[in-house]
């Protein structure tokens, strides 16, 4: 069941998504969230840890409810509708590029009516208007961005005086060109920033960091007991589920070697300095 759609997730990042998609509703029968874990305490569902990682990054926000809040990159909507049903904005709206991520957002967001989904590019964001965001929220999306400096022209021109922006994104440590793997990277729209290339480009776009930080640890902790996360009443038969759990033994190793040598995982937090 499940080993089928995962093949595809080095194909390209919509082949990627469309199969955790996929996965996600054959095992848990729901959607997900989109992003890493991050470890709270012990026998923790995988659900758990990925709500834990949303608490933590929103920790840093000062206020969300009546504020007009966008979610970028908001992939198939969980994290939005989390968000909306959990810290009471005025208005939740949640945009991203694949149009397939937001048509699943569209499937659960129900009677919602102050929350919204839309295909936008985070480098455009046509549909946003100047001076409108109280806060933008990007978790674990924009390291997909080729243009990240655009990017940041949008949060400053969408972000209402004082509004507040929480991007927390897998850094680079270092830059180093690796011929294959690049061509790979590139294939599947992985540009990962260092921490300093970052912060020139916050400040070349007059936006001001009050404060970041490292959670590399907490998410590598998070992968802990990651083998209670799927059931094998699940599966068809047990050569499947074996299969299954070699290829998730694979994945949380290769994004935990990434986290010990080439990665970081950050969060930037700050304001758009208006003239």
């Amino acid at each position: 069941m499940a080993n089928s759609t995962l093949i595809e997730t080095g194909n390209s990042t919509q082949d990627y998504y469309h199969s955790i998609n996929q996965t996600y509703r054959q095992l848990f029968r729901k959607l997900l969230m989109l992003h890493y874990p991050f470890f709270r305490q012990h026998n923790e569902s995988l659900e758990d840890r990925q709500v834990n990682l949303t608490r933590h990054c929103l920790s840093h926000v000062e206020k969300l409810d009546n504020q007009n809040v966008l979610e970028v990159g908001c992939g198939n909507g969980t994290q939005s509708l989390y968000i909306y049903e959990n810290y009471n904005p005025a208005q939740m709206t949640g945009v991203d590029i694949n149009s397939n991520n937001i048509e699943l957002a569209h499937s659960i967001n129900g009677s919602h009516h102050n929350l919204e989904f839309m295909v936008d590019d985070a480098q455009q964001l046509e549909k946003i208007a100047d001076d409108s965001v109280d806060v933008l929220l990007c978790i674990e999306s924009a390291f997909h961005y080729p243009e990240k400096h655009k990017f940041m022209q949008e949060i400053h021109r969408v972000l209402k005086p004082n509004g507040t922006f929480l991007i927390a994104d897998i850094l680079s440590r270092s830059y180093q060109h690796r011929g294959i793997l690049e061509r790979w990277k590139r294939k599947m729209n992985f540009h990962h920033w260092t921490e300093s290339h970052y912060m020139k480009t916050f400040e070349e776009n007059n936006l001001v960091v009050n404060r970041k930080e490292d959670i590399t640890e907490s998410i590598k902790k998070g992968y802990k007991g990651f083998g209670h996360w799927i059931s094998r009443r699940n599966f068809s038969s047990w050569f499947n589920y074996l299969k299954f759990k070699i290829f998730i033994f694979m994945q949380v190793k290769i994004n935990i070697l990434l986290l010990n040598k080439r990665r970081k995982y950050f969060i930037f937090v700050g304001e758009a300095k208006k003239k």
